[in-house]
């Protein structure tokens, strides 16, 4: 079974709360842009994932996304809830909150009692805080006694508005260390941090890494975004092979703790498990020694079952 373990979906202009925080993220290219155009790149309707994901994906998860200050987006939980509830056999929903923030907790327990089976994408980088911060442990202290696992994205952005001082992994060894027992999935592997990344995914029991995007920064998938990005074709190394081939060169640790997932719309759902089941394609290419076939299998199919429990609906 394959569980794409980070999808997004919101809608243009809805959930686009701060147009001019956009903007100033967007290329010179894009500046006199039309709404419509704006509509084309960034309206993500959840029928384009189930479409893009028929034959090939069992379930998807859901993640929110609060990040009106830097991205100009908040998605209301409410929302995510509801796209999911209209394809239970195929979504399930992540509630997503600044911790920081005055009720964040109530929001987690709230959206914990109508179904969400997680907290997530959170993103220090784009909340504007510090993921050790004493501010957000009431958050984590929740999560841990309610089961609830945490998706954070902990490494940078490309966001011109964001702060990257608060793109601090090493935050996360602290909330590890503090809440033994709350699972928590690190987004991307850290990027582009992949070293430290990959060492908290094995240091602790409780850290697991996420694999989403990757499959878009190597250069190998473009497919969903190619109309609006540049195709690179030199980064499979840097941002696919290498981060995999180190996680599974640590001499401690578990190796079966990357979690499949595609960010959608970042990376798209067939063409990122074709990369993954012809990875060593690429191995040979580069001279590199072949990632077993195992791991690869786990990967796709096995590892979320670890972290996520899926709801009978």
């Amino acid at each position: 079974m394959i569980v794409d373990c980070h999808v997004h979906t919101w809608r243009y202009p809805e959930h686009f709360v701060k147009k001019d925080v956009m903007l100033r993220s967007q290329p010179a290219r894009r500046k006199n842009w039309s709404d419509e155009q704006f509509k084309q790149m960034f309206d993500i309707p959840i029928e384009n994932y189930l479409k893009a994901a028929e034959g090939v994906i069992d379930k998807a998860i859901l993640v929110g996304f609060a990040a009106p200050d830097t991205a100009g987006v908040l998605v209301p939980n409410d929302y995510v809830r509801e796209v999911a509830n209209q394809h239970p056999d195929k979504l399930e929903w992540c509630c997503c909150v600044i911790p920081t923030e005055e009720g964040a907790v109530e929001e987690v327990e709230r959206c914990v009692k109508l179904g969400a089976i997680a907290l997530g994408e959170l993103a220090p980088v784009l909340g504007g805080y510090y993921a050790n911060d004493k501010r957000c442990y009431p958050v984590w202290e929740r999560c841990q006694n309610l089961g609830v696992p945490v998706i954070i994205h902990a490494g940078l952005t490309q966001l011109t508005p964001a702060r990257m001082k608060y793109a601090d992994l090493n935050a996360i060894d602290d909330i590890a260390i503090d809440f033994p027992d709350l699972k928590l999935v690190i987004c991307h592997m850290g990027y582009p941090q992949y070293e430290t990344g990959s060492f908290l995914i094995q240091k602790h029991a409780n850290v697991y890494g996420g694999i989403e995007w990757l499959a878009s920064l190597s250069g190998l998938d473009r497919q969903a975004l190619s109309k609006y990005n540049p195709q690179v074709d030199y980064a499979y190394y840097f941002h696919l092979i290498y981060p995999l081939i180190y996680h599974l060169s640590q001499t401690f640790g578990e190796p079966d703790k990357l979690i499949f997932g595609t960010d959608w719309t970042e990376s798209s759902p067939r063409r990122s498990i074709e990369i993954f089941e012809h990875i060593n394609d690429l191995t040979k290419k580069l001279n590199l020694p072949a990632i077993p076939d195992q791991i690869i299998h786990n990967l796709l199919h096995e590892n979320w079952k670890k972290v996520f429990k899926l709801t009978e609906r």
